[in-house]
């Protein structure tokens, strides 16, 4: 029999894509005893139900173009004789003080990466080039217990044993200086030790008109959305993200056009590496089957990493040959027109 052409997101024969800072400086809040930095509590947790404020806030900001950097740390454990690297993407970076020269990021309080910082007491703050898409997205989705986050990220030892990220347009590697924590986030303040940029003039990814995604999914959607999204990071679960996104912000009807019209705009921008282009049957086979997955788990799941572990059959490309047959599936007519499937029922 012969063999469908190899699946590659959801078009046929497909070459190359397989797969606020804020407040002034305050004392250096070292404990002489330790050495440590404490955090010390600037602004506590609001009293009062700010929520609107909050809204309000968040729907300004999303004009303000802020630059996407991953800030990275690293601790050795003498007990383990073993490396514990973090890594975290974030939009929340700024210059505070030139003499002397000190920077801030800010970061969500509790998470694993603050913790490793605190031990650590030095991080580098990686600034991404507007091409890193897949590195943005890797660090914002929280780092699972036993799984080593740079395993497959290529990368350097700085000041430290800090993780240094090849290809970033500039790294400023840091000491930690003082941590103040404001509301739900910890604002660390690192005095700058030594810095590099890239050998490459390039344009750095910024962050704006963000919507409420995350931020790894923002920055996903706003590349895909300006087809400036490298034709290798689009693959099979490329197009899950963006289907999902858009059903989750606007419903299954009113996110079908978008799907469409957001696949054929990309496919045409990328034509000279497309052999076979749109496919209506694939799309809205992929459509079907993610709006009902998300009909399942409503409620439980907060990001698209949380969706896809709880539906890993959506990630196996041999999921559409379940349903279809390869006599139907690779025809005009299915390409051009949703056909219903001739093997399996789509669930309901």
């Amino acid at each position: 029999m012969r063999r469908l052409g190899r699946v590659t997101g959801w078009f046929l024969n497909v070459t190359g894509a397989e797969n606020g800072s804020c407040g002034l400086m305050r004392s250096n809040l070292r404990c002489r005893m330790c050495s440590t930095v404490q955090v010390k509590e600037v602004v506590k947790n609001a009293t009062r139900d700010t929520s609107k404020e909050g809204d309000k806030l968040r729907s300004v900001m999303r004009l303000v173009p802020q630059p996407v950097v991953v800030v990275t740390t690293a601790a050795y454990d003498d007990k383990s004789h073993s490396w514990t690297k973090r890594g975290l993407t974030c939009s929340s970076f700024t210059s505070t003080s030139l003499e002397p020269p000190i920077v801030s990021v800010c970061v969500n309080n509790p998470s694993r990466f603050h913790n490793t910082l605190l031990q650590s007491n030095y991080f580098a703050v990686n600034v991404l080039a507007k091409n890193q898409i897949k590195l943005s997205v890797h660090f914002s989705t929280p780092a699972k217990d036993g799984v080593d986050q740079f395993g497959t990220v290529i990368h350097e030892s700085g000041i430290k044993g800090t993780p240094l990220i090849n290809g970033a347009l500039a790294i400023l590697q840091c000491k930690l200086h003082s941590v103040h924590q404001i509301g739900d986030h910890n604002v660390f303040y690192g005095e700058l030790l030594e810095t590099s940029t890239s050998a490459e003039i390039g344009e750095p990814m910024l962050y704006y008109r963000r919507k409420y995604r995350t931020i790894g999914d923002e920055v996903f959607m706003h590349a895909f959305e300006d087809k400036t999204l490298p034709f290798e990071d689009w693959t099979h679960e490329a197009h899950l993200r963006m289907a999902w996104n858009y059903i989750r912000e606007w419903g299954k009807e009113e996110a079908i056009p978008l799907i469409k019209k957001g696949i054929k705009e990309y496919n045409e921008r990328h034509k000279h590496l497309i052999s076979r282009g749109y496919h209506e049957t694939i799309t809205m086979f992929y459509i079907n089957m993610i709006s009902h997955a998300m009909e399942q788990s409503r409620g439980t799941e907060t990001t698209f990493e949380d969706f896809i572990h709880q539906h890993q059959y959506l990630t196996d490309k041999n999921l559409l040959f379940e349903y279809y047959s390869e006599q139907l599936l690779y025809t005009e007519d299915a390409a051009q027109r949703f056909k219903i499937p001739d093997k399996c029922r789509l669930p309901t």
